[in-house]
This record gives C-alpha cells, sequence and structure tokens, in this order.
C-alpha cells in the first residue's frame, strides 16, 4: 500500500532555496509529525496501525516495508540522537525512505535505486556517531557545515578504533546528507561542495580497496553434515509422521473437535462422571506426571472443556477421582507410536504434552534442513517460503520449488496488485516430501512460521517467519536431541561434532557446493546437473536468475581441480600405470596443468576464466578415467543419435567401454578388480538363475580384458595416445 504525503504548511517553517550541491531547488518545508514515514513504501499485508510509525513518533518502526517475513529489524530510536541535531536527522531518514538515492558527482552507481531498508539499521550507527560528533562541535544545523569542517571530521574519524570499512562507512554517511540535499529544508543542507570528490570512500581512510566479502564461512566436515542428514531423513519418514499426528491431536483437543469428546456432554461434573466411567470401561489410566500425581489440565482437556472455563476443579470433581480407583499413569502421552529406527519403534511410549512443542520444534528444523541444504537455497530464502510452493515441470519432469529471491534492490512486500516474481529452483524428491509434511503439520501461509507452539503478540505467525538467529538455535537443539537420545554402536554420538564449531544454516550452501564436486564422480555431477539448472533459470525465467550458488560451486570446482591435478602429477611421477586409448593424453594434461604455479583470483569472473585456461577436463569416475572430447565421447553420440540435446560434458550413464576418451589408471584398475570379483561370485552362485549367472560371468570377462592390458601394457614410460 501507499499512504499519501503530509507536510506542514510553509509559510509557519520556512526554508531558504539553497542546495549544497549548488542547485536552487526552491523551498522544501520540514515534515508535519503526523506525516507516515512509509507513506512512499509498500508495506506488508496485515501491517496493524501501530507499527506505521509517523514523523514526530520517538521510535520509527521500518521493518514493515521489508521484503522478508523472516527479518526482524529494531526500530529507530530518536533519543540517541542529540536533540539539536533530531529534527534533521530525522527528516533526511524520511528523505531516504521517499526517494531513491541521488547518484554522486561521477555517478559511481546506477541511478533511480531506493535505499533498502535493511541498510537502514546500520545508517543509523553512522548516523548516530556523526550527530554525536557535530554536536560536540557545537553544530545547531547540517547547514553550518563548511568544507574545512569536513576535513575535521575525517581526522576524527581516522581515530576511531575501527577497521577501515567501518571508517569509510562514516565517511558514506556525510556524503548521504549531501546527496539528499534537495529533498531536505535548508538548514540540513551541507554547505559545502560533494565531500571529498574524485575518491571512493575508502580511499578518504585509506582502506583497503578490496570488497572484504571474501567467503569466510567454514564448510560442514563430511563426518558431521553425513550423520545429521541421514538423521534428517529419518525424521522426515519415520518419527515426523508421529510428531505431526501427534500435534493434530493436541491441537484438536485443545480446540474440542477431537472425535473422542463427542462423548462428553452437560456439566462439567457430568462430563468428569462420564470420562471416569469410560476409563473403568477400557482400563485406561488417568494421565499424571512423573512424580506420580494426576495431571487435572489434562483431564478437563480430553473432556472438552473449553480452555476459558479451565478454571480449578471442584471438590466434589476433585472427589470423584480420588474415589474412582484408577491408576495413574507416569506421563501424560498423546498419538501413538509408528515410526521405527534401526527396526525398533523410535521410542518406547508416546509423546507427551509437555514434550510436544519442543519436537515440533525439531521437525521444522530438521524439514528446514532438508530444504535448505539439499536445494542450495540461501536460509532466508528457505525462511520465505509459502504454503504450494511446489510445483512439477511437465516438459522436463524436474520438481521444482518457487520463492522469491533473497537478494535485490528492487523486492519489494507482498502488494495485492503487484506481486514479486518468482523464481524456480530444481531440487530432488526428498525437498518435496519435506515440504509436504511442513503443509501437513499446520495451516499457516508460511511454511516455517514464526512460531508454532509460542506466538508473540509483536511477530504474529500468520505474517512472520522464523528468525534465522532462532532457526540456527532449532538446528543445534536438533543435533543436542538426537545425541542425547540416540547412541551408535560403538557408543558415538550419532551426529559427530564439528571442528569449525556450531552448524548455522549460512553453512549449508558452500558444504553442499562441496560435496557435489568432492564426492565421487561429483565433478561430472556438478557439471551435469547444475549446468542444467543454471541453463533453465537465466533462459526459461530471465532476468530473476541467482547466479550466485553457481559461484560456490565453481570456486569448488577450481579447488578440486588443482587439488585433483597436484594428486594425479604425484601419483604418475610416483609411476602410476596409466593404459586405455587416452592414456597419453591424460598424461599430456596432467603435466600441462601441473606446471601451473597459481595465480591471486580476486572475483567470481577471475574463478571463471581460471577455470577455462587451466581445466584439463579430466574425471574421474568408477573404475575408469574420461579424458574428454566431444568429437570422440562415444556418450555423446549416443545421446545425439536418440535426439536428445548435446552437452559438453561427460554422461556416466551412457558410457561405452569402447569409447576412445577412455583411460585407466591403477587407481581405476583397483576398483575394477573389486568388481570383478562381485560378479566372479555371482557367476559361481548356485543359486542364482542361469540368465544371471551368464551376464555376470560375461561382465567379469569383460573386466578382465581391461585389467590384463593395463598389467601387459601400462607403463609410464610411453606418452602416446592408445595403451601407454
Amino acid at each position: 500500500m501507499t499512504m499519501p504525503s503530509t507536510f506542514a504548511d510553509p509559510s509557519t517553517t520556512p526554508a531558504t532555496p539553497v542546495s549544497g550541491n549548488g542547485s536552487l531547488p526552491g523551498q522544501v518545508p520540514w515534515p508535519a509529525d503526523d506525516v507516515l514515514i512509509l507513506r512512499s513504501r509498500p508495506v506488508r499485508l496485515g501491517t496493524p496501525s501501530s507499527r506505521m510509525s509517523r514523523f514526530g513518533d520517538d521510535h520509527w518502526h521500518v521493518q514493515p516495508a521489508h521484503r522478508d517475513a523472516h527479518i526482524q529489524i529494531s526500530a529507530i530510536s530518536w533519543s540517541s540522537f542529540p536533540a539539536a541535531l533530531r529534527q534533521h536527522f530525522r527528516t533526511f531518514f524520511l528523505a531516504a525512505l521517499d526517494h531513491p538515492v541521488p547518484v554522486e558527482p561521477g555517478g559511481r552507481q546506477r541511478p533511480a535505486e531506493q535505499a533498502s531498508v535493511g541498510s537502514f539499521p546500520y545508517w543509523v550507527i553512522d548516523m548516530r556517531v556523526l550527530a554525536l560528533w557535530l554536536d560536540q562541535q557545537g553544530f545547531h544545523d547540517l547547514s553550518e557545515i563548511r568544507d574545512a569542517d569536513l576535513e575535521t571530521f575525517r581526522t576524527y574519524v581516522l581515530g576511531l578504533d575501527r577497521d577501515g570499512r567501518r571508517k569509510s562507512d562514516l565517511i558514506t554517511a556525510v556524503r548521504l546528507l549531501w546527496l539528499f540535499s534537495d529533498h531536505m529544508p535548508a538548514q540540513c543542507r551541507l554547505d559545502c561542495d560533494f565531500p571529498w570528490a574524485g575518491q571512493t570512500a575508502k580511499e578518504v581512510v585509506g582502506a583497503s580497496a578490496g570488497t572484504g566479502r571474501e567467503n569466510k564461512i567454514p564448510r560442514i566436515a563430511d563426518a558431521t553434515m553425513e550423520s545429521l542428514l541421514a538423521w534428517v531423513l529419518v525424521m522426515i519418514e519415520e518419527i515426523g509422521p508421529d510428531i505431526r499426528d501427534a500435534w493434530h491431536e493436541y491441537q484438536q483437543l485443545e480446540a474440542g473437535r477431537h472425535p473422542s469428546q463427542a462423548r462428553y456432554t452437560g456439566t462439567r461434573e457430568e462430563r468428569l462422571r462420564e470420562y471416569l466411567s469410560h476409563c473403568r470401561q477400557q482400563s485406561i489410566a488417568l494421565p499424571g506426571h512423573e512424580a506420580g500425581n494426576v495431571n487435572y489440565g489434562h483431564i478437563k482437556r480430553l473432556i472438552g472443556i473449553p480452555k476459558k472455563h479451565r478454571r480449578d476443579l471442584s471438590a466434589s470433581m476433585l472427589g470423584l477421582i480420588a474415589e474412582s480407583g484408577l491408576p495413574v499413569a507416569h506421563f501424560t502421552g498423546i498419538g501413538r507410536i509408528t515410526g521405527r529406527v534401526q527396526g525398533r519403534p523410535w521410542r518406547e511410549h508416546p509423546i507427551t504434552i509437555g514434550e510436544l512443542p519442543t519436537l515440533v520444534r525439531m521437525l521444522s528444523a530438521a524439514l528446514f534442513t532438508a530444504v535448505c541444504y539439499l536445494s542450495g537455497m540461501r536460509p532466508g530464502e528457505v525462511l520465505n517460503l509459502r504454503r504450494d510452493c511446489r510445483a512439477h515441470d511437465e516438459a522436463t519432469g524436474e520438481l521444482l520449488v518457487h520463492g522469491f529471491r533473497g537478494k535485490g534492490f528492487d523486492r519489494v512486500p507482498d502488494q495485492p496488485d503487484a506481486a514479486e516474481p518468482l523464481r524456480p529452483w530444481v531440487v530432488v524428491d526428498v525437498v518435496h516430501a519435506a515440504i509436504g509434511l511442513l503443509e501437513e503439520l499446520h495451516d499457516l501461509p508460511l511454511l516455517f512460521p514464526s512460531s508454532l507452539t509460542n506466538a508473540h503478540g509483536q511477530r504474529p505467525a500468520t505474517i512472520n517467519a522464523r528468525k534465522g538467529s532462532a532457526m540456527n538455535d532449532d538446528i543445534q537443539d536438533l543435533i543436542s536431541w538426537i545425541n542425547s537420545t540416540y547412541r551408535r554402536a560403538d557408543n558415538g554420538a550419532p551426529i559427530p561434532a564439528d571442528p569449525a564449531g556450531r552448524i548455522n544454516a549460512s553453512r549449508y550452501r558452500r558444504t553442499l557446493a562441496r560435496f557435489i564436486v568432492r564426492k565421487p564422480r561429483g565433478l561430472i555431477a556438478a557439471a551435469l546437473q547444475y549446468g542444467h539448472i543454471h541453463t533453465k533459470v537465466t533462459l526459461s525465467y530471465a532476468g530473476y536468475a541467482d547466479p550466485s550458488w553457481l559461484h560456490d560451486v565453481a570456486v569448488e570446482k577450481l579447488e578440486f581441480i588443482i587439488d585433483q591435478v597436484e594428486q594425479d602429477s604425484q601419483r604418475l611421477a610416483a609411476h602410476e600405470h596409466v593404459s586405455g586409448p587416452s592414456a597419453g593424453e591424460y598424461r599430456a594434461r596432467v603435466e600441462r596443468t601441473a606446471s601451473f604455479r597459481g595465480r591471486v583470483v580476486t572475483s567470481v569472473g577471475s574463478v571463471e576464466r581460471l577455470l577455462e585456461q587451466i581445466d584439463p577436463a579430466i574425471y574421474h569416475g568408477q573404475g575408469m578415467t574420461c579424458v574428454w572430447r566431444a568429437a570422440t565421447a562415444a556418450c555423446r553420440k549416443a545421446k545425439l543419435a536418440l535426439g536428445l540435446p548435446d552437452d559438453d560434458t561427460p554422461d556416466e550413464l551412457e558410457c561405452r567401454s569402447s569409447c576412445a576418451n577412455l583411460a585407466y589408471t591403477d587407481r581405476d584398475i583397483e576398483d575394477l578388480q573389486r568388481r570383478r570379483a562381485r560378479h566372479w561370485a555371482d557367476a559361481d552362485d548356485p543359486l542364482a538363475p542361469e540368465p544371471r549367472r551368464d551376464r555376470a560371468a560375461a561382465q567379469a570377462a569383460q573386466l578382465s580384458e581391461i585389467i590384463d592390458r593395463h598389467h601387459i601394457h601400462g607403463t609410464h614410460d610411453d606418452a602416446g595416445d592408445g595403451d601407454a
């Protein structure tokens, strides 16, 4: 929604038509106290009027204009700004909410971009430092600032105990005040030229010109991530459905809609008598606590007493329970246990009322992990997923998830007349299964609402997603719960601790990139799967692509290639034998790439260019090595013969033993020998059908030819093509 503008009468608050950048824009009045600060910004649907701040308020709530439902942005508190300059900085922030950031002299930015509301908390910090310094210097209007004053401020900034990037942010704050001069009254306009023209903010303070955005997020160790993912799958397939059913039953009992409550009618005492009679007939124990006393609250819930009428039981009702003679259980269970872990029920007794909220939270964390890790989405993009986000591409058969991109200055909150376009992620079936279970767990619009069990009045679950920090806590609690509930056969923790410490959702994307590239045949998988996703996103959904995930894969691929070539070179130097039609080409490519001594890369573009130069296009597969050449690739020819798209990468599913691109290292031969032993065992199995035994024998014989040829002809001395 867009709010109308309201200004004070210019005759009562005159502003001199003077501009710090030399223009004469006409008088701009001070805004009136009742002006809505988000009048020019779309706000999230369902925002209460109490969160729609006005210019004169002591606290400004800007979060309603933020796109993401999982973000919580602190309100701007004006009491922390000096009183003499408070109105000036209020006016600046209103101008920044109303207008795009003006282009600097020299055009260092794209025009017509509004500042993201997410940037405002950082701007407030820097503007407060500037405001306090100006107040200490005795300034009462921003228009009193001259060029010499800016140099004094720069000296002050240089002496602060801040790193170079944070110092440059303070220089940027001064420039922002100057840039918005035409949108503010004369008293708010800096009477000087553009501050430090011709220099970047970092140059002004002598800071490094680098972006400072190197990805230093540590990857999750293999053992930790593999175990966590395995338990996440257990949660989806076995434990999760029981938690979901127990949660549904609890919700029905709370609302008085459970079928078992239909038998209870009349007064509270009549309902209790009917319940006690039912328990005696069915030999049901009364719900209790670990201490052995009766859980009276759950009894009132079971007999359908509305929540607002669940006051203390009368003396006569307590007497009925005491005189019933019914046993008391040591817990208050709900639902049934049907899931199994390693062939046994995942717990001995039903879920208790007390632990149900915690288990619901653990299930949500497990489902989040499945979606976030296996899709490559940013954590914020996952937290903002909505119901019915699953889709299926009829043309390609791919499973899709539709959501909102997590970056971009032009992202806006939901509006009834202008919805932001969705973008797709290609995913595996586990992701769809996790989303399906989430949609069954609750009926709220967001898959990960702010809270399912303890909703907060300031962040209702109907329009707010769970905060990223809260989800990180949930993930850690999930790991702790699994490790405290289950043990491995060797009595170790099911999910070992990660050497880098706490598991955060921000580590999932980078870890997945490493897993894809570094696992056996992972380079082939990365080239096929993510090359296809890149094509789909950029061509079919032009303008809304998110290539950053592919950047992660590119960096991991570069690191992997460098490590792989180093290992291959060391093995050749140690006289590893290589055979097969492309043995000579394999040696030549390894030796040529191994001579590369490295280069400093400062951007993803540098990584991609370097990959093009040094990638030897050697793919180590299962029992073979592909020295890729498109012209001689048998897999490519087979796909073209079937009318399938031409890929510039190997397809192991279409690999042919007669392909001219094949080479066999000693490592491959060891793998083939293990496979041959399994085939010979199958061929000698007297209980196997004859066709199966014949097929296994033929496969073993085929592998024997490759192994024998390698042992006969494999030598490290011949660098020519063919068997080396």
